[in-house]
């Protein structure tokens, strides 16, 4: 942030404004504020000083302090440009859009060379989604200062946004060459880099990152994810451990953290429940005087139902909670959205419709969006999504509702103040209730139910029958296929004489993560010949029409497959699953326990090997169940929401007669 020194009879000497400047541009705050305060005595109308105060106050994040000592740097002097910018850049922290446009306006009406205050206008319109207008603001702010690093950097993240990946390479590339130790630059081609599969220029990019600046907590929390995605969940655990080091209470890296931990094989139990508990005690940001104040009615006929998810949309947190939501929607409930990301997809438009209300959270503060989920008189709030990207667990910390479900997560979360995880017979069995912070409330059959696709996609006849050889399949994220999966998998194709295995995943855009994964299994003898790899779908359709290329699809483990496993299911391919030790590793044996296919789920790698070579000589089986699996499937509880719903609501309803004799009891005392 700049501070205009031009000195006028109101303003100290230029010495003394810049020993105010080198201490605030230090970071000795205490220091700044005692020498404004020395000054502001003796220049009681020094627009500078103010200025300079609001500055100091936005350092701390004391957005509504710095907002009035701006206000008055402007009252005393209303041509300053400066103030009127770091105004808008106050206000745009607080979210206030449309006022912070309004000040960076005018800043430049009165000093129309100004690049901050374009750049500022470019990053102002990128939160209201309007990256039109971003790109020409930052295209204002490079034609008046050429070599504006910032505005590359901004720029680059708005075509990152709008798809355009070259531009957006160019532009971050263009920041860098002009500011050569551009750490954030840096980190953002790591990251754009990472979501195209060009992994080795992402580690590169992130490493130089942490380079230039060790000390940014951020950079460690995306090489850990990248490691994620490679399959190197120890070192990506070194990676996340790193980025807590440095911020103990860094939400995201202990979210990821504890997400990672799912893909070990051998995994202590014991280190997960750790880890969560120390996730939901040291990311606290309660304030000490919060006072939880719930509105909620209490003798409701409809109970308010508080849904807080990233996932509304092409997303399998989206799949697993639409038509269950549908049905909801019909009985005695009033359901109310908390959005943590908007997604603008072809699937998305099927939700806002089945909520009362819709909250879009992103930008809010766990504090803001408590008050609202108070406002609402929310009786139940729900966590639909655990661990994983963009969730908002926090706020279940301040116990926003009188009672808070986890619905669809990885494990516990590890927060006390979260009453329920939502479990059932396979996947919460009785001897694993001490893996848990929550206590368990089990439906009978599922704890989730699968959204068919609302198009046709036609299932044809069994590929064996076809090529004469079984073709294996799995379509999960490359992450999930560790060393112990690919040694399995490479046993089950050397026991049967010219199968193949087919992987999907867009990891295998990338030509040394297919040149990778062929040596992983060469190291097994299998050669290169048995394995069709196959890069990312264009549309969803494309990615279910896959399955029309697999006779029998295998499963990873622990993190075995979900959204991959109903939709093979849908295209009448069955999965030969691992029954597990854990609440991840119990998914595959919980869905064809509910389709009645037992006799898929193999309780040891021997048996997961014998499966496949029983199944795999049964052709007339594997036809007939791919006539019948489709229809079988859209009955039984893993398909069919009414049934689901009915448990569901049920389970609800129990919930809240329950708080409400333990309360009455309470009040009696």
């Amino acid at each position: 942030m700049k501070i205009s020194n031009k000195k006028d009879q109101n303003d100290p000497t230029k010495e003394e404004i810049k020993f105010i400047l080198e201490l605030l541009n230090s970071n000795k705050l205490n220091e700044a504020k005692k020498e404004i305060d020395k000054q502001i005595t003796k220049y009681v109308n020094s627009s500078i000083l103010f200025n300079i105060f609001g500055a100091l106050f936005a350092a701390q994040n004391q957005l509504n302090n710095a907002i009035k000592n701006y206000q008055k740097a402007i009252k005393i002097n209303p041509s300053y440009a400066q103030a009127y910018n770091n105004l808008g850049v106050a206000l745009q922290k607080l979210n206030k859009l449309d006022d912070a446009i309004f000040q960076y306006n005018k800043a430049i009406n009165l000093k129309n060379d100004f690049p901050e205050a374009y750049n500022n206008l470019g990053n102002a319109y990128l939160d209201l989604n309007k990256p039109e207008n971003s790109i020409e603001y930052f295209a204002k702010a490079l034609s008046v200062k050429p070599d504006f690093a910032d505005a590359y950097n901004n720029l680059g993240a708005t075509y990152e946004k709008i798809g355009k990946t070259n531009e957006a390479i160019e532009n971050y590339k263009k920041a860098i060459k002009v500011k050569h130790d551009f750490a954030d630059a840096y980190n953002n081609l790591g990251t754009l880099f990472s979501d195209v599969a060009r992994f080795d220029e992402s580690m590169l990019n992130y490493k130089k990152a942490i380079e230039l600046s060790p000390n940014n907590e951020k950079y460690y929390n995306n090489l850990g994810t990248l490691l994620n995605t490679l399959g190197k969940y120890d070192e990506a655990t070194t990676e996340f451990n790193r980025a807590i080091k440095i911020k103990p209470d860094y939400v995201l890296a202990y979210s990821n953290h504890i997400f990672n931990l799912n893909y070990i094989t051998n995994l202590d139990k014991n280190l997960y429940l750790s880890k969560a508990k120390k996730f939901g005690l040291n990311c606290k940001t309660i304030k000490k005087d919060f006072l939880a104040q719930y509105q909620y009615e209490k003798e409701p006929k409809k109970l308010k139902l508080g849904f807080v998810s990233s996932d509304f949309g092409n997303h399998p947190g989206g799949f697993f909670t639409l038509s269950t939501l549908r049905e909801l929607k019909k009985k005695n409930f009033d359901l109310i959205a908390y959005s943590a990301y908007d997604r603008k997809d072809d699937f998305s438009p099927h939700f806002r419709p089945l909520f009362l209300k819709w909250h879009s959270i992103e930008k809010m503060k766990d504090d803001e969006v408590v008050e609202q989920i108070f406002k609402d008189g929310i009786h139940i709030l729900i966590e639909a999504q655990g661990h994983s990207a963009k969730n908002r667990i926090p706020i279940f910390m301040y116990k926003a509702a009188p009672i808070q479900l986890s619905w669809l997560s990885q494990g516990t979360l590890g927060v006390a103040e979260i009453d329920y995880l939502i479990g059932s017979p396979h996947m919460t069995p009785q001897d694993e209730e001490n893996h848990f912070v929550e206590k368990i409330w089990r439906l009978p059959e599922i704890t989730q139910c699968f959204t068919p696709p609302d198009f046709d996609v036609k299932i044809k006849s069994l590929p064996a029958s076809r090529n004469h050889f079984i073709t294996f399949g799995c379509v999960n994220k490359l992450a999930k296929v560790n060393d112990d999966v690919v040694a399995l998998w490479s046993k089950i194709l050397s026991s049967i004489p010219n199968s193949k295995l087919l992987l999907k995943n867009r990891d295998f855009d990338s030509q040394k993560i297919v040149e990778n994964t062929l040596a992983r299994f060469e190291k097994h003898k299998i050669k290169n010949h048995r394995l069709i790899l196959k890069g990312k779908s264009q549309t969803r359709k494309e990615l279910l029409e896959i399955y029309n290329e697999i006779d029998i699809a295998l499963d990873p483990f622990p993190f075995q497959g979900n959204t991959s496993t109903c939709e093979g299911v849908w295209m009448g391919v069955p999965v030969i699953t691992l029954k597990g030790d854990r609440y991840i590793f119990h998914t595959g044996e919980s869905i064809n326990a509910n389709l009645n296919m037992h006799d898929w789920i193999a309780k040891t790698y021997e048996e997961y090997v014998s499966k496949a070579i029983k199944f795999s000589s049964d052709i007339d089986l594997l036809s007939k169940i791919r006539k019948t699996l489709r229809e079988t499937a859209l009955q039984s509880p893993v398909f069919d929401s009414p049934r689901f719903a009915k448990h569901f609501s049920k389970m609800l309803w129990d919930m809240w007669r329950k708080f409400i004799k333990k309360s009455t009891k309470l009040e009696q005392l």
